[in-house]
């Protein structure tokens, strides 16, 4: 298979004589092993398209129909999901106060909570009980959305204030970054309107005895 010089790093290049002269080319192998038969390993995790990191389809990325139609309720039943952890937090009545938005993801949750009036502190600035149940909530919700049965509870949260929002929204952003024996740990970033980063929480949180029902909003 020949390719360019500009798209195949020297080390992948081998040259093969011709009546014309030499004439660079590439036989692709597996580039996490260095092993050079056509063999796949089976490895590396396929791109979108289904190639492998070696540039070729990747036996291991390819799906067949029952496959196809098993993700594809499975991609159904955690929208749904995630649509009902938006629905309940919604419903909340102590987010009556907050009047927040909210979006769950696979792993992830983001909230958008702007800043009323009545959390303000006599000096103006916003109440550091805001930014902790903002960063908190997030945080929750991202570890909810990887648990389908139980509502999550906070074992342990931290958060860490750089700087404080005069006006505007505050925006939370949650995201799981490990999780083993029915833990998790995750993370919140917490910005304003413009971006500017306000401070960061991380924590602790399992599943919690609250079974997750129509009862608690979660329908």
């Amino acid at each position: 298979m020949a390719v360019s010089k500009q798209t195949v790093p020297k080390a992948e290049q081998r040259k093969v004589r011709t009546k014309r002269g030499f004439r660079a080319y590439t036989y692709l192998g597996c580039p996490l092993t260095r092993n050079r038969t056509a063999w796949c390993f089976r490895l590396c995790v396929p791109d979108p398209s289904g190639k492998g990191q070696c540039g070729r389809i990747a036996p291991h990325g390819l799906q067949g129909r029952t496959q196809r139609a098993i993700e594809g309720h499975r991609k159904r039943r955690r929208s749904t999901h995630f649509a009902k952890l938006e629905r309940m937090y919604l419903a909340a009545p102590l987010n009556e106060m907050y009047d927040p938005g909210v979006r769950v993801q696979d792993g992830e949750a983001e909230i958008v909570v702007p800043i009323p009036e009545a959390l303000r502190l006599p000096s103006g600035d916003v109440a550091e009980s805001v930014y902790f149940k903002v960063m908190n909530d997030a945080a929750v919700l991202a570890v909810n959305a990887l648990v389908e049965d139980r509502l999550v509870a906070t074992v342990r949260f931290g958060v860490q204030l750089t700087r404080r929002a005069a006006s505007g929204e505050l925006i939370a952003r949650g995201l799981v970054i490990a999780g083993s024996g029915g833990q998790y740990r995750a993370e919140c970033v917490l910005a304003d309107a413009n971006g500017l980063e306000i401070g960061r929480g991380d924590g602790t949180f399992e599943a919690g005895t609250t079974v997750l029902s129509a009862e608690i909003g979660y329908s």
